[in-house]
């Protein structure tokens, strides 16, 4: 089972940053957008890893790895970590982004201008 820890971590940051996907994320639905955003960086970090490893700068515990390897030794596991977490982290962002301007929207109200909270307290002080 130890082999497959690193799976097991990059899987559950999928499972429980999913869910922000219907909270208005929006990343899966513009995979287009999503690989030119995720692609490059994870072959920056990659080259950046198999020059480490060359160096032996940078080692993997094989207990913790499945042992299946790219080119240049890296082991399938970094590559999928290059992918996962970035995918995670424009989650997070894009429901931050997507929360924000439902908040915002909410507060501020439709066009009048004035929030939703303060037309209320208009009006109580009104009825007053």
């Amino acid at each position: 089972m130890d082999h497959f820890q690193y799976l097991i971590v990059l899987v559950c940051c999928l499972a429980v940053t999913a869910p922000l996907e219907f909270l208005g994320a929006r990343a899966y639905r513009q995979p287009v957008r999503l690989a030119r955003s995720v692609l490059p960086v994870a072959a920056v970090f990659l080259v950046w890893d198999a020059i480490a490893i060359a160096a032996r700068v940078w080692t993997y515990n094989p207990r913790y790895v499945t042992g299946a390897r790219l080119p240049f030794h890296i082991p399938v596991e970094e590559l999928l970590f290059f992918l996962v977490v970035p995918v995670c982290g424009i989650l997070a962002y894009g429901c931050v982004q997507a929360l924000t301007s439902r908040l915002h929207g909410w507060l501020t109200g439709p066009a009048t201008g004035r929030g939703r909270l303060r037309a209320r307290r208009e009006a109580q002080r009104a009825s007053r």
